[in-house]
């Protein structure tokens, strides 16, 4: 038996030796995340010796009891939860909605003043979450309740990786409508996806901001070289900020799709061809314009997988850029 194991979610699978050519490269696709396998069979393959358990492989073993002992990103939030079970239903309407926030008051107000910002904003002022629901519509107001609930978790100074709070929410905000943007025009199944991961994806730093304190002169040593951060953070931890985001939200049961884009949202070449994951790089190369993270490298092939060019990018940043404006001043 010859054993493989997935670059992206590092499953192992074992394969009848007879069951590969010899002389010959073959391409598999991971059955759990899609990552395209490439076994070499120039020769006759050597088995590899049986893999280790899967909590003792280099740097995962870290990566678990980070996430087991992590107070940085919370439990989901209920409303969040709640509101996601409530709007994907056939049967929801206006009350159900409006039901959701009772429970919340706060959370309502919130709402409802970034209803009425510039951005979502209509000729009419919003007075009720059911005028809300009908004026925007129910995805948009999902859009809504997961900006406000997760405002207060995004917007956290990294003192680690150098960014201060404003700029870890505008970076979140920046990605999550430059994807939505894009899912828009190119895939627009994909729009409730890509805006949600958006928002989330670099949530990792969070998760991973103590431990780079603590290993900040070797993270800068690495920088000064030339790398990107999750270059820094494989060399240092094992695994990158992409990784652990993916693992923690398993806990918020999001969906695999979401999960495959976070965790390979800075390499999409190793996403098996993933157009979400691709959707997210584009967007956090257009967001990295304004100097969020150190060294961003943007995948040259990005732009051919999701079929747009570096002109429509630019004027695309510039809406992203107004909607998040528009977002940030009506939120305080």
């Amino acid at each position: 038996m010859i054993q493989i194991q997935c670059t992206g979610c590092q499953k192992k699978y074992s394969i009848p030796e007879e069951k590969i050519p010899k002389g010959k490269t073959l391409d598999l696709p991971c059955p759990a995340c899609k990552t395209v396998i490439r076994i070499q069979t120039d020769a006759s393959p050597e088995p590899v010796a049986e893999a280790p358990p899967e909590d003792t492989v280099p740097g995962n073993e870290l990566m678990m009891k980070i996430v087991k002992a992590s107070k940085a990103l919370p439990p989901m939030p209920q409303i969040i939860a709640k509101a996601t079970e409530v709007l994907s239903s056939d049967k929801a309407g206006f009350k159900e909605v409006g039901e959701v926030l009772a429970t919340d008051q706060a959370m309502a107000t919130r709402v409802l003043k970034l209803a009425n910002s510039a951005y979502y904003g209509r000729t009419t002022p919003v007075s009720s979450v059911q005028q809300a629901s009908a004026l925007l519509g129910f995805q948009t107001l999902l859009e809504l309740i997961t900006v406000v609930s997760t405002s207060k978790m995004m917007g956290k100074r990294l003192e680690g990786y150098g960014i201060e709070a404003e700029g870890v929410w505008r970076h979140s905000l920046l990605v999550a409508m430059g994807a939505k943007m894009i899912a828009q025009k190119r895939n627009p199944d994909l729009v409730n996806d890509a805006f949600n991961a958006g928002l989330i994806h670099d949530s990792g730093m969070l998760i991973l901001d103590d431990y780079v304190v603590e290993k900040r002169a070797a993270v800068e040593d690495i920088l000064g070289n030339g790398k990107a951060i999750q270059n820094a953070e494989r060399q240092i931890f094992g695994f990158d900020h992409g990784e652990i985001a993916a693992e923690f939200f398993k806990r918020w049961k999001l969906p695999e799709t979401q999960l495959h884009a976070i965790r390979h949202h800075h390499e999409p070449s190793a996403s098996g061809g993933d157009m979400l994951c691709y959707i997210l790089h584009v967007a956090d190369d257009m967001a990295n314009r304004e100097h969020t993270e150190k060294n961003f490298v943007f995948d040259p092939d990005a732009l051919a997988a999701i079929g747009l060019s570096a002109e429509e990018t630019d004027a695309m940043l510039e809406e992203v850029r107004e909607a998040v404006n528009h977002i940030m001043a009506s939120m305080g």
